[in-house]
């Protein structure tokens, strides 16, 4: 009876010794048909996001009389001669035209392909299997697409500030335009998609990838004649 219960134990011993295989994608924590629908629709508008301020900064590169006509937007708007950036744009923007003129240029560009990536990543995330993997280095990347998405609406904001464009109200002229200029729409969206990434940035950010827990997992060799201590 003892021969007996020491084979039972050497058995149950030999079991929790046993190696046991991860998949790479296993323990992934996955997002309910609902989370990733709202997800899937949030990359959607950072990538009508990115676009429109990747096309927006290219078309400035294409413009031969791109300074100039910079310089002329600026002075004929009503918002550089009263308003809360008059001083800022009389005494700061007017006297170096040609440097705000290139580094909106580049900002434009720059942010447009980094909410471009962003929504690239969001939606590759929305796939199973190896497509859909988690990997370390998706947290920077959600954290600078949502510093992309703060700077598109405060941008987008003090062009409309700059334009003088007023709140959303009943206005005949608006019958065959958008009602909401699209300097003032561009604002919620670009926050909307700098919470989606700050909230994806807080959980990524706390949560190693499953491929990185296997590989740190040590390894257990069960104890044989051959290597058995001594």
């Amino acid at each position: 009876m003892r021969f007996v219960s020491r084979l039972v134990l050497i058995s149950v011993m030999k079991a929790n010794l046993r190696p046991t295989a991860i998949r790479p994608d296993q323990g992934a924590r996955r997002l309910p048909a609902s989370g990733n629908t709202a997800l899937a629709a949030s990359a959607l508008i950072q990538t009508a996001l990115g676009i429109e301020f990747t096309l927006s900064g290219l078309n400035k590169f294409a413009d031969p009389h791109y300074v100039q006509n910079f310089n002329q937007f600026v002075s004929s708007n009503p918002g550089t001669q009263s308003g809360i950036l008059s001083g800022l744009v009389k005494g700061l923007v007017l006297p170096n035209v040609a440097f705000f003129a290139t580094l909106l240029q580049f900002t434009e560009t720059a942010l447009g392909i980094v909410l471009l990536l962003g929504a690239i990543e969001v939606g590759r995330r929305r796939f199973s299997g190896r497509v859909g993997r988690e990997h370390g280095y998706e947290a920077p990347v959600a954290l600078v697409s949502g510093l992309a998405g703060l700077a598109v609406a405060g941008l987008s904001l003090s062009i409309a500030v700059l334009m003088g464009e007023q709140l959303p109200t009943i206005m005949p002229g608006r019958a065959f335009t958008t009602a909401i200029p699209v300097e003032l729409l561009l604002v919620p969206l670009g926050i909307a998609v700098a919470w989606m990434e700050a909230g994806r940035f807080l959980v990524l950010w706390g949560h190693r990838p499953a491929s990185t827990l296997a590989s740190h997992r040590p390894q257990v060799i069960p104890a044989t004649e051959g290597n058995r201590a001594g």
